[in-house]
């Protein structure tokens, strides 16, 4: 996985306290001492609220993740990933979730299914260009909604349509950020994963929807594809919702509990993406100790 703004972060803090004061932990020690537990999990958190600040702190502060961190998901646009300027107040969550040295904030960009095939590629390229530009050094790597196989209602594939974004992303700033494919369900073969290391995603949402809702997609009745299994768990992340707390079904535990039998290395449990949900602390917990 790529060094993100945060991994960046910690090797230049590590370095410049190894050589001033000698003897302290090692970078590695010092990315633990943020990151996950043994065998647990980070998170992929879709926190879509309007930059609250409240939200954005306990997120930034409190999220733990191996090595490169969790990932945060600005939606400034509400849909519209990075809206038509900077916004003062999501510029300011955005620089102050760094301070924690826990997790990376990349930004959301929808990609229509990849309707119209390559024709939406300089659309797509211009909205990851104001992410980066409205909020300059701040912005580790773009999630891409809407991902799938093939464009729909055709046999047409998008892999060249969605490795041309990847390869965009990770040559703009130095081979060094995110690419995020939310497909929402499991891709029918492992063609993102597989190609040249520019072209290839670094996290794929093989689940997308709510946690019991009957036509909503509901996770108790997903399982992943079998090919997942060739790939190291951090290559997949599930994203659940409508999981509220309540006596029948106990979130986060309910669904951390199948989470936790599954090849899945970041996990977001919650009620909707606009909001925290009231047991973010039992989750990240629970992440911690491999038990979601």
């Amino acid at each position: 996985m790529r060094l993100t703004r945060l991994g960046m972060l910690l090797s230049l803090i590590g370095v410049t306290m190894l050589a001033v004061l000698g003897g302290l932990p090692s970078l590695a020690a010092a990315q633990r001492s943020g990151g996950q537990g043994s065998g647990g999990q980070a998170q992929l958190i879709p926190l879509y609220d309007s930059g609250n600040p409240d939200d954005w702190t306990e997120a930034c502060a409190q999220a733990n993740g191996s090595g490169d961190g969790s990932w945060i998901v600005a939606d400034i646009g509400e849909g519209g990933g990075p809206g038509d300027a900077t916004a003062p107040v999501w510029a300011k969550v955005i620089d102050h979730c760094y301070s924690y040295g826990r997790a990376s904030v990349i930004g959301y960009v929808w990609t229509g299914y990849g309707e119209g095939g390559q024709a939406n590629i300089a659309g797509i390229e211009s909205q990851i260009n104001a992410w980066y530009s409205f909020y300059p050094g701040a912005i580790a790597g773009i999630f891409f909604d809407g991902v799938s196989d093939d464009i729909p209602g055709t046999t047409a594939s998008n892999r060249n349509f969605y490795r041309t974004l990847a390869s965009y992303v990770h040559t703009r700033e130095g081979d060094n950020d995110e690419v995020v494919f939310n497909f929402g369900a499991n891709p029918g073969s492992d063609w993102m994963l597989n190609g040249s290391d520019a072209g290839n995603s670094d996290i794929v949402v093989t689940f997308e929807g709510s946690y019991d809702t009957p036509g909503e997609n509901p996770y108790i009745s997903w399982t992943q594809a079998a090919w997942e299994a060739s790939y190291p768990a951090n290559d997949f992340a599930a994203l659940i919702y409508h999981a509220p707390d309540q006596i029948a079904t106990p979130q986060p535990a309910s669904a951390c509990g199948s989470l936790a039998r599954q090849h899945i290395g970041y996990v977001y449990v919650g009620t909707s993406y606009d909001q925290l949900p009231p047991y973010f602390d039992t989750l990240l917990t629970g992440a911690w100790q491999g038990n979601c």
